[in-house]
């Protein structure tokens, strides 16, 4: 494995803790701990608490020495962020001041090979942020032409699924695809590697990821549980790297948020407030220096005086830009 601080480098850490302010006694959720670099900034910004969540047992090892430095200041949970208000439940806590979602893989995930979460390396077909069910090889061996094509496509937004699906059939008849680099190169024989900024493999790669970790509807779960958990004030911030979850994010803000200069918290009409719905992207240095910022994108809300009693949201995962294969 490598050096943790080669493995991870928070994103827009400056523009995370602007938002979250934050204060002494408050308590925060990260409900990516990763390796823990924004939650040891929150915690390094005030005498507060932080509630880390991660479903990849690998981070909440990686973040004992948070535990050990800052005692009951610090709690990790080896779980789904889909799953947050079970997780508050289950330790006595009810509402958070702050809320953190930084999405996607870590760098720790990608940068460690025998995870199989990148194309860069030799490896074997994983990606599984928890390490247990089905695996990317599993997917890749057993799903028909057609249900490989779906995934590729929805998942990935890539225009030659079904070519992609059908090489990896057709491959697949003659020996299993065991590793990162086998998927690699059926990828390459139908994409082939030019000028392009984006790999030709990165697609196929980010929609079966994202659908063995049922990333999309953790994402919508967690959302959705957040108006209930947060407290009044307190402030959501979501930081997305693709356009499936971009999408999620944006169409929930525009549905259950308004606008700050319509505002009343003596009667409020949503669960929460924006002050500007324009996207957040990390500054051209920050880009230079960590080049996984260069696709992030930071949207943040807070909630509204709205009581639980009064909330008449209707959610859908789909209207949302949720897909389901």
């Amino acid at each position: 494995m490598l050096n943790k601080e080669l493995q991870h480098k928070p994103v827009m850490c400056e523009e995370v803790l602007s938002i979250l302010n934050p204060s002494d006694g408050c308590v925060y959720l990260d409900g990516t701990l990763g390796a823990g670099g924004h939650s040891r900034k929150i915690l390094e910004s005030a005498d507060c608490s932080v509630i880390g969540i991660d479903k990849d047992p690998t981070a909440i090892e990686l973040c004992r020495d948070l535990e050990k430095h800052y005692g009951n200041k610090f709690l990790s949970i080896n779980g789904s962020f889909g799953n947050l208000s079970q997780h508050l439940n289950s330790i006595g806590i009810n509402k958070i001041d702050g809320i953190l979602l930084d999405l996607g893989t870590s760098s720790m995930q990608l940068g460690t090979p025998e995870r199989g979460f990148s194309f860069q390396f030799d490896a074997p077909l994983d990606m599984r942020m928890t390490q247990t069910g089905e695996r990317a090889y599993d997917i890749i061996n057993s799903l028909s032409e057609d249900s490989l094509a779906d995934i590729i496509f929805y998942f990935g937004e890539e225009r030659r699924s079904r070519k992609i699906a059908k090489a990896i059939v057709n491959k697949r008849k003659i020996k299993k695809i065991k590793t990162t680099f086998d998927l690699n190169e059926i990828i390459l024989s139908v994409k082939k590697a030019n000028n392009r900024k984006i790999h030709p493999a990165t697609k196929t790669f980010q929609a079966l990821r994202i659908y063995i970790n049922n990333e999309l509807k953790d994402l919508y779960e967690a959302l959705i549980s957040i108006e209930k958990v947060l407290s009044e004030k307190g402030r959501l911030v979501v930081i997305s790297f693709h356009s499936l979850e971009d999408r999620i994010v944006k169409n929930f803000i525009k549905e259950n948020s308004m606008p700050l200069r319509k505002y009343d918290p003596k009667n409020p009409d949503k669960i929460f407030v924006y002050e500007n719905r324009k996207v957040i992207k990390p500054s051209e240095y920050e880009v230079k220096k960590n080049r996984r910022s260069r696709s992030a994108k930071l949207r943040w809300v807070f909630r509204s005086s709205l009581k639980l009693s009064q909330l008449n949201s209707s959610h859908n995962f789909i209207n949302y830009g949720g897909i389901e294969c």
